[in-house]
């Protein structure tokens, strides 16, 4: 009797498995739906807690001012693509370990195995299912993280670059020729009457200066760009740090061309760095930034097999025995990758071996595993 690629002789109830098809049982579909449906869930319900967090520290500086409210949206939805990398490895770990245990909960794991199917060898369709998303992922950490990444950068820095005052009771450096600091208690809507006001201003020899005042005005200058800020009832101290002789001048009226523009390198870093540019670059930052973006679609894979022998449970284990070291497993690796990074940017291990060496470990895992289970190379043994 044929079904689905298995076939049973009359004199035995043992099952001999017929050629292998290259196409997808029944029941290796019923899994890939049973796991892609518990992933389906997950992903959007972690993504939208994450984005909580994002969103809610982005308000913040909307209300201090520091960013403009018609740049909220956008840089919330350009988060999306970078926590996404982050997010799809983790949710299709749990999905998996969450549908095989409730497959091992209800019993359907023992159902199969009556009838001659395995539940190792018919997870090959999650097998396959978790290579696809390995290659989306792939794409989004390599091309779209980045570009994304380089927009939000973009817009601080046009936020940064922006001529105008930092809000009341913020310090902000502007430019100029020495590091420059200004600082005032409360500013008019209008930007031109301040209140409390502080100016720092290091000077070459390592000096500095310090100027107080009660009160300043700001006039836009007619020739240059920039604005005057002239500062009433005042007093500039002067000298050097860590020396008690200070120069001390009290002043009624002070004024001097100040400009409120911050410029930023133009050079991407971390995440927004462009891939063609990662690709056999011998700065150690580059190394450790294209190995961690590799690690996420191999990582896709690794924990997907790792799922499923550790989703094994009895009935009355309940669909969630393996949640709990699938989630120790889940930080330990995950700190372990954030340890090699470091390793690779500090220069402290090879570049060939990376973080390489922690897919050995998991791999080693995986085997341990499917050894406990009586399993090798996807084979129960006999």
């Amino acid at each position: 009797q044929v079904n689905e690629g298995y076939y049973w002789r009359m004199d035995s109830s043992i099952p001999l498995k017929k050629k292998k098809s290259h196409t997808f049982t029944t029941l290796e579909r019923y899994l890939v739906i049973q796991v892609m449906w518990a992933w389906l869930l997950a992903t959007p319900i972690l993504l939208v807690l994450l984005m909580a967090l994002r969103v809610t520290k982005i308000i913040e500086q909307v209300a201090t001012g520091q960013i403009p409210l018609s740049y909220l949206w956008h840089l919330v939805w350009l988060k999306v693509p970078a926590y996404l990398g982050l997010v799809i490895p983790m949710t299709l770990f749990f999905a998996v370990i969450l549908a095989f245990g409730r497959l091992y909960q209800s019993s359907e794991v023992t159902a199969f195995r009556a009838g001659g199917v395995d539940i190792f060898e018919a997870s090959r369709g999650v097998r396959w299912f978790s290579g696809v998303i390995a290659v989306f992922v792939l794409l989004l950490v390599m091309f779209v993280t980045p570009w994304a990444q380089a927009e939000i950068n973009r817009i601080y820095g046009e936020i940064n670059a922006a001529p105008s005052l930092p809000p009341a009771g913020r310090f902000k450096p502007i430019s100029g020729p020495n590091e420059r600091i200004f600082y005032a208690e409360e500013i008019s809507v209008d930007q031109r009457e301040l209140q409390g006001v502080f100016f720092y201003e290091g000077l070459p020899k390592n000096r500095f200066r310090l100027i107080t005042a009660k009160y300043a005005e700001m006039y836009p200058d007619k020739n240059r760009y920039g604005k005057w800020l002239v500062m009433r009832e005042g007093r500039q101290y002067s000298g050097r740090p860590g020396e008690v002789d200070m120069e001390i001048v009290n002043f009624e009226s002070y004024g001097f061309l100040i400009n409120l523009e911050r410029t930023s390198s133009g050079e991407p870093k971390g995440r927004a760095i462009p891939f063609r540019d990662l690709w056999g670059s011998d700065r150690l930052q580059y190394q450790a930034e294209l190995q961690w973006r590799l690690s996420l679609p191999i990582m896709t894979v690794l924990l997907v097999l790792l799922a499923i022998p550790l989703s094994s449970t009895s009935p009355r284990g309940g669909k969630y025995g393996g949640m709990v070291p699938g989630v120790l497993l889940y930080l330990v690796f995950s700190n372990l990758f954030n340890i090699g990074y470091g390793w690779i940017e500090r220069g402290q291990v090879q570049s060939w071996l990376g973080i390489s060496w922690i897919y050995g470990v998991i791999l080693l895992l995986v085997l341990l595993f499917y050894w406990k289970e009586g399993v090798i190379l996807g084979r129960r043994r006999k």
